[in-house]
């Protein structure tokens, strides 16, 4: 999707939303992407680091979703996290999130999505922390495992300013 459409889409998913951020390009406004992916992490896996405006970065809340969407080149990256079922998201952290289908209801537990090149863990186990939430941005950590409460970790991390 080109980035003009790509930006239209967030813009027209985010109108009548309490956060609505769409990518911008500012030496002011830091927007990374970063994770580091123990050997045997899935689907994520090595390391890699984002950065707009030269790689695409948008965060948008969505449904009670917030996603995070890079694409650079051919590689891409969806991060969606989500509160317990009843809940709305807000700073704090986040613990036993569990996989959430981006079509499925809300959880008991906080939800977690990972998608990259067509790979999804669809038994992930996730907790997070956000530390900024709010029109002017995200700041946010997470750890995600596939498989396995204690299997190998990938730690990523979000910063995005408008």
């Amino acid at each position: 999707m080109n980035s003009l459409r790509r930006a239209c889409v967030v813009l027209s998913m985010a109108a009548g939303l309490g956060l609505a951020v769409a990518p911008v390009a500012s030496a002011d406004s830091p927007q990374t992407v970063d994770y580091t992916s123990e050997e045997g992490a899935w689907p994520l896996r090595g390391s890699a680091h984002y950065a707009g405006p030269a790689d695409e970065i948008a965060v948008w809340e969505y449904d009670g979703v917030l996603k995070i969407d890079v694409q650079s080149g051919l590689k891409d990256l969806r991060v969606e996290l989500s509160a317990p079922a009843g809940e709305t998201l807000h700073t704090g952290t986040y613990t036993g999130a569990r996989f959430r289908g981006q079509s499925d209801p809300a959880l008991t537990t906080p939800g977690v999505f990972v998608y990259t090149h067509g790979d999804v863990c669809s038994e992930a186990y996730a907790d997070f922390t956000i530390d900024r939430l709010d029109a002017s941005g995200v700041d946010l950590t997470f750890v995600q495992r596939c498989g396995t409460p204690d299997g190998p970790a990938t730690r990523g991390e979000v910063h995005f300013t408008r």
